[in-house]
């Protein structure tokens, strides 16, 4: 109980079996008040092994805790309409308490009404279709700032504003005595957190979100629209722009591959719901930004956590959750080395997940830091610093692939862009979990995109 009380939002021990119902309810009640987080009960070994009768009926959840989703005031929503209406420039930026409300599909309707430009928070990547002519995905990271900065108001949903949005505070979003925010989060202990609020709002995401809808096809409309839809053709230009400039790489065809390549060959051939689950350091980043949300939804990540391995058993989950959806994991090989050993539990419980191993037999992140620190004017030079100039920041080889097979499952070793599609094809007509090691220029791998943008962003900027 001491070691999880900090990482979970309640932890108890159970002092005897006739507790276990009570200590229950609460759990669930505590898990699923304001945001929903992780909560854990310790069942003591003399009483999980013990035999007892009588034991009671679980009660409905309805019956020890609130089950209906919370709605917004009336009146909350109307002054939402009215800020958003009367504005030139809005902007909607959601949180992971889209995905956690399941309101894609309300947040699509509200920003087509607003004709307003949506943004997403790391953990809220994923709430609305990166092909929508409103969307800015995450990737553009320069995009996303100018975007955010201008807008006169920001309705904000389900999200903190917190590190991986640079605080919600400028150069990255706008003066706050300028721009007017909107938020609407579960949880009341969120609302002006690290963003000043002009309007709080208490409510469930998808509630509100349908309220603002109705609030606005009722006949409301705004002076700025023609204004904002010149924008919206001036974003998709941006968008272009921004896309072809990152997409330069892909015509780099050598062996070892260029990162980059992954993704976007994955993106290609998985279904438009397949679900993604990323895991590493470097990896991670060269996924997101060659990465396309296609359907809402079909994202997972630690995100800003950054605890390496936990990829391999998000994709079990999420194969097991949706076992008629392909599930794919782009992992790099430190990651890979956390929790290797679930691929024998895929393998045992016939869960068909296609396993990336993005190997540059380094850890990436850490070697540039080093590297950074040590010899920072060689490392400009050469880009990369040999093993007797770091600390031990290379990994021996290891062939991920023939690991997998030693498992039980599907096995390809891929260097060279043009060979992971077959790869990719074979690995899923076998019908079982598959392990693809793809090697990957190390050099290249370790200077993934905006690595300025992401140091940054761990350093609160000043207002």
């Amino acid at each position: 109980v001491a070691v999880t009380t900090p990482m979970t939002k309640w932890s108890a021990a159970a002092p005897s079996f006739e507790r276990i119902p009570e200590l229950m309810r609460r759990a669930f009640r505590t898990s699923f008040r304001g945001r929903p987080g992780v909560v854990h009960v310790d069942i003591p070994e003399n009483i999980i092994n013990g035999k007892f009768k009588d034991a009671p009926e679980p009660l409905a959840p309805g019956r020890y805790r609130r089950v209906e989703p919370l709605e917004p005031e009336t009146v909350a929503v109307k002054k939402a309409a009215d800020m958003l209406t009367g504005c030139e420039r809005p902007l909607i930026h959601a949180g992971s308490g889209v995905l956690h409300s399941r309101a894609c599909r309300e947040l699509e309707t509200v920003a087509e009404l607003l004709k307003s430009p949506v943004t997403t928070s790391w953990g809220g990547r994923g709430a609305i279709s990166e092909r929508l002519s409103l969307m800015v995905p995450m990737p553009y990271v320069d995009l996303n700032n100018q975007v955010r900065s201008r807008a006169d108001v920001v309705l904000v949903l389900g999200s903190r504003v917190g590190e991986t949005d640079w605080w919600g505070r400028p150069p990255y979003w706008g003066d706050p005595a300028e721009q007017r925010t909107i938020q609407v989060d579960i949880d009341e202990e969120t609302l002006g957190l690290n963003k000043p609020v002009d309007l709080a709002v208490v409510a469930d995401i998808r509630r509100f979100l349908e309220a603002l809808a109705a609030e606005l096809a009722d006949g409301r409309s705004s002076s700025h629209l023609d204004s904002r839809r010149a924008a919206v053709i001036e974003l998709a230009d941006s968008k272009r722009e921004a896309r072809a400039e990152l997409d330069k790489v892909l015509d780099k065809n050598d062996a070892p591959m260029h990162p980059a390549h992954i993704a976007a060959i994955c993106r290609d051939f998985f279904d438009d719901d397949a679900i993604l689950v990323t895991d590493g350091g470097n990896t991670v980043i060269w996924t997101y930004f060659y990465h396309e949300v296609r359907s809402p939804n079909t994202m997972l990540n630690t995100f800003k956590f950054g605890m390496l391995g936990a990829g391999v058993g998000q994709a079990l989950g999420a194969k097991t959750a949706r076992p008629d959806k392909q599930v794919y994991c782009i992992i790099g090989d430190g990651a890979m080395g956390f929790h290797s050993q679930e691929v024998e539990t895929a393998v045992r419980n016939g869960l068909a997940v296609v396993y990336l191993v993005v190997c540059d037999g380094q850890w990436g992140m850490v070697k540039m830091n080093q590297q950074f620190a040590l010899k920072p004017l060689k490392t400009l030079v050469k880009k990369s610093l040999g093993p007797d100039e770091t600390i031990n920041a290379d990994l021996g080889p290891i062939r991920f692939d023939r690991l997998g097979e030693a498992m039980g499952a599907h096995g390809e070793f891929v260097s060279s862009p043009q060979d992971l599609e077959p790869a990719l094809a074979r690995s899923v007509a076998s019908g079982r979990a598959a392990v693809i090691h793809v090697e990957v220029d190390p050099v290249a791998h370790m200077w993934a995109p905006k690595l300025k943008a992401f140091k940054a962003m761990h350093l609160e900027p000043k207002g």
